[in-house]
């Protein structure tokens, strides 16, 4: 029995085969992001039709490897798209995460200003779990509301839910609205976290400012079918998408509590599964199995490596005259040792966007001497730096030092270093991360559970651990 694992990330899309018997990945393929469709400065749309047929292309290539018996997703959780209600023709592009059209001004104020007044941040965050920032579906749906001639009454589908429907095309009837995680409603700001429900108050918020009556399909357990691929032989069925961040939580196999997990790609989070609940610290965000993940968000991670190592990386470009004969500087971060880092002493402040965890306007570097600004210095500094914040967050979470932690996405897997600076850093017990996607490995165990070959997510994840053994593809001839 095999299902197919798609994982629509924030700077690709990964895809894989994986057989539920032996726990081996086949068929593995990685796509470049989509590229926004936006014209307008601060948006950011990725074109519905273009998700869809990417869906379509990764099924029908991975079906004329093998059939799968399903289908399961994850992607990244603050996103949507609006639909009209009787006819299922797209009202908006799918809107991303990084989208701040929320920031613009519309008759004095802006959304993101107008919700917070309307709410307040302690409301916004019991129900959310989470504090109100730009680029929250729930703040760009009122700020489309705003700004945009739409119907009295709006459908609101994440990725996943998107294409469950199976791409409706204008004029279409649409069917009944595909049921949503909890870990994707939690991530579009429309799920009250303690109850466990979509959030009436907030909907009534984007009725009273956006002037729009918004319906969002109910929560859905892991293994609840939300929509399916007509393949060639048969229809798939298609299982509700999770958030990609609580997938890859759950692949650095962090099922359960008493292990933290560091998850860093592009933003980068700390999260403890049943963790502390603290208004002050952590976010709450719901996880797998009826559990919830206390989670450290917004840490400056991959998105703020690229500004320090690009600004090093354009001036040996400028310094040459090409960039053709530029050396990558990501490689040579990866080659800084522990050592290096100790001895580093640079104050390196990596909060270089708004939003950030510790941002004050802007990043800095500070105490420079004579002598002692050497590229090596440099990205010794700023690995330390970066490695810093986390044993910082991890305090936070367990003072102990009990905990161990597990390091997971991108950054961690090309910085072969980083779990020994870390460990230094934090006085821990690290474990670097594995070979492949934890997204991918998060996915295996839900399609063990929908497949019915476990009772729970947890156990799913426990039945082949952190193993990535991946089957070789035949070469043509």
């Amino acid at each position: 029995m095999s299902f197919l694992a798609v994982d629509f990330g924030t700077t690709s899309t990964k895809s894989t085969l994986v057989d539920l018997e032996t726990g081996i990945f086949s068929h593995l393929r990685r796509h470049a992001a989509l590229p926004t469709a936006a014209t307008v400065p601060g948006h950011h749309e990725v074109s519905l039709e273009a998700i869809r047929r990417r869906f379509d292309a990764i099924c029908i290539d991975a079906w004329e490897a093998a059939p799968f018996d399903g289908i399961v997703l994850c992607s990244e959780m603050h996103g949507f798209a609006l639909l009209h209600p009787a006819t299922g023709m797209p009202l908006t592009e799918y809107v991303s995460w990084l989208d701040a059209r929320a920031l613009e001004i519309v008759d004095g104020t802006s959304t993101v200003d107008a919700v917070t007044d309307h709410l307040g941040d302690d409301r916004f965050r019991q129900l959310t779990g989470m504090r109100p920032r730009p680029g929250f579906p729930l703040l760009n749906l009122i700020h489309c509301g705003r700004t945009l001639d739409l119907p009295e009454q709006v459908v609101v589908l994440s990725l996943p839910g998107w294409l469950a429907t199976g791409g409706q095309s204008p004029g279409a009837s649409l069917p009944t609205l595909p049921p949503e995680h909890p870990t994707i409603l939690a991530g579009m700001a429309l799920y009250d976290v303690r109850a466990k429900v979509v959030a009436a108050q907030l909907l009534d918020v984007v009725q009273q400012l956006g002037g729009v009556s918004a319906h969002v399909g109910a929560p859905a357990a892991e293994n609840t079918i939300s929509g399916h691929w007509q393949g060639p032989d048969e229809a798939v069925p298609i299982y509700a998408g999770v958030g990609d961040h609580q997938c890859s939580v759950l692949g650095a196999g962090v099922a359960l509590g008493g292990v933290a997990s560091v998850n860093l790609g592009t933003g980068s989070q700390v999260g403890l599964v049943d963790g502390p609940l603290d208004d002050g610290i952590t976010e709450h965000r719901p996880f797998f199995d009826g559990r919830h993940l206390a989670a450290v968000t917004h840490i400056p991670s991959g998105r703020a490596l690229a500004e320090f190592i690009g600004f090093l990386q354009q001036t040996v470009s400028f310094g040459r005259g090409s960039s053709d004969i530029a050396p990558d500087m990501w490689q040579a971060l990866g080659k800084i040792t522990p050592e290096a880092v100790a001895d580093a002493d640079l104050q390196i402040d990596l909060a270089v966007f708004d939003g950030a965890r510790g941002w004050s306007g802007g990043g800095r570097i500070t105490g420079i001497i004579e002598g002692g600004l050497t590229p090596t210095h440099y990205l010794a500094s700023v690995l330390g730096a970066f490695a810093r914040q986390y044993s910082e967050v991890l305090d936070q979470l367990d003072p102990e030092r009990s905990i161990p932690v597990a390091l997971s996405g991108g950054i961690a897997r090309n910085l072969p270093h980083l779990a020994a600076i870390v460990g230094s850093a934090s006085g821990r017990q690290v474990e670097g991360a594995v070979e492949l996607d934890e997204s991918l490995l998060g996915l295996r165990a839900l399609a063990l559970h929908c497949a019915g070959k476990t009772d729970t997510v947890a156990a799913g994840q426990a039945r082949f651990g952190r193993q990535c053994q991946i089957e070789a593809e035949e070469e043509s001839t």
